[in-house]
Formats: C-alpha cells, structure tokens, sequence
C-alpha cells in the first residue's frame, strides 16, 4: 500500500513538471508584458513602504497578481524568439527586483533602528537637561 502511494504521488509530481498544462492567456504575447511590467512597477511600489523584511516581501509578492499568475500562458501566446527573449528579461526583473525589495528592507530596517535610537537618546537627553546651554 505505501509503495504504491508513494509511486502514484511521484508519478503526479513528475507530469506537473514535466508536462505542465498551460492554458494561453486571452492577451496577445505584447499586451501580457505590457501588464505584466505594470504589475511589476505596483510590486516594487508596495515592497518599498515596509520596515520588516517578510512584510514587504509578502506585499510585493501580492501585488503581482493576478498578472504574475498568468505567466505561463503568457509564454504560451508568445511565439518568436524576440518576444520570449522579451518575457525572459522581464522574468529576470521581476527576481531582481524581489532581491531588492528584501536587501533594502533589511539594510533600511536597520538604518532606521540605528536612527531612531539616536534620536530617542538625544530627546532623552535633552528631556534630562544635558543639552542645555
């Protein structure tokens, strides 16, 4: 019994990856990279606004559907070699960007813990009386 689940579940896995069903996008190949470039600029919009890392991670991911979520059929409607090279490159934005949104969370989160510990310690500071004239 277990051999045999185990045999079914891998054989389901393996026609997922290897024989994916695409269902093409009801957009021409130019129109879903228009959409899918826009969807990107959003992403990149609600990633920049967050201190924690996982947050703006999360808000940049959600911000790329539904257009990022129709990717395949996408790339199904797209037929020449300029236009996959196209979908390609924005595949490769769309990774960098996503690298981005997480090194700047995490080096501004710092920066910002950095500053606003200095400012606390000059109010306090001043709030004491050591900054007066």
């Amino acid at each position: 019994m277990v051999g045999l689940f185990t045999v079914t579940q891998a054989g389901q896995i393996t026609r997922q990856i290897h024989f994916p069903v695409v269902v093409p996008s009801g957009t021409s190949c130019e129109q879903a990279q228009v959409e899918l470039f826009s969807a990107l600029e959003r992403a990149r919009s609600a990633g920049e606004a967050n201190l924690d890392q996982d947050t703006a991670l999360a808000r940049f991911r959600a911000a790329l559907d539904p257009e990022w979520a129709r990717i395949e059929g996408s790339r199904a409607n797209c037929a020449s070699t300029d236009q996959r090279r196209s979908l390609d490159a924005l595949e490769r934005l769309r990774y960098a960007e996503e690298h981005a949104v997480r090194r700047e969370a995490a080096s501004l989160a710092a920066l910002r813990r950095q500053v606003a510990a200095d400012v606390a310690k000059h109010t306090n500071a001043r709030m004491s009386g050591g900054d007066r004239p």
